[in-house]
């Protein structure tokens, strides 16, 4: 059984219109620890609307409803997300995801 260990990126947001009538939602946030040998870290949220997201400049890929991206190999100790929304909505509960190996 694996653990996680949830860490919510709430406040802080900056949103920012795009030239093509999307919004961009930015915010930085440190990685908090060292990650063991078996922990994968993920970006995780629970209710977007075709959204891109982009972290540390790095496309993680495009989601519809909710998302989970691997981001182990992109995480540095100073992170900046960027989720591009078709409204101007806040996206939904973001969150750092720490799991351990399964």
């Amino acid at each position: 059984m694996s653990q996680v260990h949830r860490i919510r990126l709430r406040g802080g947001w900056v949103a920012s219109p795009l030239p093509d009538g999307r919004t961009r939602h930015a915010r930085r946030f440190g990685s908090p620890r060292a990650l063991d040998p078996t922990e994968t870290v993920f970006l995780t949220c629970d209710g977007v609307v075709a959204t891109t997201v982009t972290l540390n400049g790095t496309a993680l890929g495009v989601a519809e409803g909710g998302f989970a991206f691997d981001i182990t190999a992109v995480l540095l100790p100073r992170n900046e997300v960027w989720i591009d929304t078709a409204t101007a909505t806040p996206p939904g509960e973001v969150a750092v995801e720490f799991r351990a190996g399964e």
